[in-house]
């Protein structure tokens, strides 16, 4: 029998020159993934009669003529990461999580149950081991070529993965990847191979981007005055001895040239960035909110009782953590959230609204944004004033858009109108109930009736004094209709300091008849008293004491304000 066969001298394939023994390792190199696993695959044959009851691997260069060599499953170096597997003719060694110590030339030695009858495939099968790396070269025309490289080489079957600022390239699965777009290619990039993502390889930088500022802390947004920590990281490799430098608002601060940069937190717009110096590397900035914005939707005209929702937006890095919304009039805070709803509106929310945005950075408040409230005329107020004997009635009606203004007249049981526009001037003669109506797109509303007497109530009012009468009465009327309200109390105007001018000629010429006085009463309005049902008139000269003083009838149309 042979003892202790070994294929030193065999060629590449490992047999023997009378092909009795022999081990086949495919491939003969194999190279693997730092990190990754890998199977040392081989096949094996013995002379007929004879059967395989062990076998184990080992590494060629530790084994010494003459003695047997270690299992690599005992080695302390590959406990629990080396299994086996062997079947008829078929032999295969698995190292898991391979380590750069790990590259050696293994062989495969199987024992017979001839005790001198065992068998070594010398030369194995050789394992390097790897990591990845991104070279970047330029080519024609400002192209970036990169290619993700390996100190060995990989399987012809590997599919590869390129990532740009952590996120996968979509087809892109070569070991070269070529940038055209100074612009959009711009970024940090890395490779790795399918099935082994987490094995890839450092990060580049290409198009001279890579750094990034982070606001340390929780997500909570921090009021003015306080201290956030910025910290300026990348996702590329740097020197140790990195010195950075700091802007804000593009402005260079001073007092950081760290990693790291306390800042205050403000109320307006504020921006930071940080670079690398004796380099091109800078990052994107970092905002406060800014260009906020306060949208009322739906657009287009709101009506009474219809609901409306104000949306607000702003511009912000890292990402707006709360809103707050105010009417401008008040300046209280009305609710807080992106979106602030009001359901039937009505004219007492028609105004300025604006919104604020905040984050860890800083605070921004938005322009004001109008609300405008269409509604109906409500119930017109009208007043009046006299000039040079003319009487003008002025109608006003809260609306919007504003009211148009029609008047009528009301004379036995007609009505007509009478003019148009918000006043109305009554000369002589215009006897009648007035009253104006306001009317919008949305809706009508009327006043309260208004009664002029051209002879009674506008110039001067006739008194007539019958004889032997005991009391005087002042009485006015004035009717309330197409009022949401109750009727109001009398108004009166006081009567004071009245002119009486009586005409004795005609007096003298009557002795006959009964004694009658006239007078012209000249009334004034007061502004700042009512004067009781029953006022005196006082004549300036006093009547024979045997006709006693008359009482005076007069009845007048002339309110004050509409009620």
């Amino acid at each position: 029998m042979v003892k202790d066969w070994e294929s030193r001298n065999a060629g590449p394939a490992g047999e023997l020159p009378n092909q009795q023994w022999a081990v086949i390792y495919t491939p003969g190199r194999v190279c693997g993934l730092k990190g990754s696993s890998v199977d040392l695959s081989c096949s094996y044959k013995h002379p007929e009669g004879l059967t395989v009851n062990r076998s184990l691997w080992y590494i060629e260069s530790q084994w010494k003529f003459g003695a047997e060599p270690e299992d690599v499953r005992e080695s302390d170096q590959y406990k629990g990461r080396v299994q086996y597997s062997r079947t008829l003719n078929s032999c295969r060694m698995t190292i898991t999580d391979l380590r750069e110590s790990d590259a050696h030339t293994y062989s495969f030695r199987f024992y017979t149950d001839d005790p001198d009858g065992r068998y070594s495939g010398r030369p194995g099968v050789t394992l390097s081991v790897t990591d990845l790396k991104v070279t970047v070269s330029d080519t024609d025309g400002g192209v970036k070529k990169l290619t993700c490289s390996s100190t060995c080489t990989l399987p012809n079957t590997t599919t590869y993965i390129w990532y740009r600022n952590g996120q996968p390239v979509s087809d892109q699965n070569r070991n070269e990847l070529e940038l055209r777009d100074r612009t959009v290619d711009a970024g940090s990039y890395s490779c790795a191979v399918k099935g082994y993502e987490e094995l890839g390889s450092p990060a580049v930088c290409v198009f001279d981007k890579g750094l990034q500022v982070k606001v340390e802390g929780p997500a909570v947004t921090a009021s003015e005055g306080q201290t956030v920590t910025l910290n300026c990281s990348s996702t590329c490799t740097l020197p140790n001895n990195t010195t950075y430098i700091w802007y804000k608002n593009g402005q260079p601060v001073s007092e950081c040239e760290s990693a790291s940069c306390p800042v205050a937190v403000v109320s307006e717009a504020v921006s930071y960035s940080c670079a690398v110096r004796g380099s091109c590397l800078h990052s994107p900035p970092v905002d406060s909110p800014k260009t906020t914005r306060a949208v009322i939707l739906p657009p287009g005209q709101r009506v009474e009782g219809d609901s409306v929702t104000l949306t607000c937006s702003s511009d912000a890095h890292p990402p707006v953590l709360s809103y707050s919304w105010f009417n401008q009039s008040s300046g209280v805070e009305l609710g807080t959230g992106q979106s602030y709803n009001i359901t039937s509106i009505s004219s007492q929310h028609s105004g300025l609204y604006y919104c604020t945005a905040q984050n860890q950075l800083g605070q921004s408040r938005s322009g004001p944004s109008r609300l405008d409230v269409l509604y109906s005329p409500r119930p017109p107020s009208v007043s009046e004033t006299e000039v040079n004997g003319s009487v003008t009635l002025v109608c006003v009606s809260d609306s919007n858009p504003a009211s148009s203004y029609t008047w009528f007249r009301k004379t036995g049981g007609h009505i007509t109108q009478f003019g148009e526009g918000a006043s109305l001037t009554l000369a002589a003669g215009a006897d009648g109930v007035f009253y104006c109506m306001a009317e919008n797109p949305y809706g009508s509303s009327t006043s309260s009736e208004w009664t002029f007497t051209s002879g009674v109530l506008w110039g001067d009012v006739v008194a007539f004094f019958p004889p032997k009468r005991r009391r005087a009465a002042v009485t006015s009327s004035k009717k309330e209709e197409n009022s949401g309200e109750g009727a109001s109390a009398p108004v009166f105007d006081e009567v004071s300091t009245l002119a009486v001018t009586s005409d004795t000629s005609r007096a003298a010429s009557s002795d006959d008849q009964d004694d009658v006085q006239y007078a012209t009463v000249h009334f004034s309005r007061s502004q700042t008293k009512d004067v009781p049902l029953n006022s005196t008139v006082h004549p300036s000269n006093a009547l024979p004491e045997e006709e006693e003083v008359q009482y005076a009838a007069v009845n007048t149309a002339k309110p004050r304000t509409a009620r």
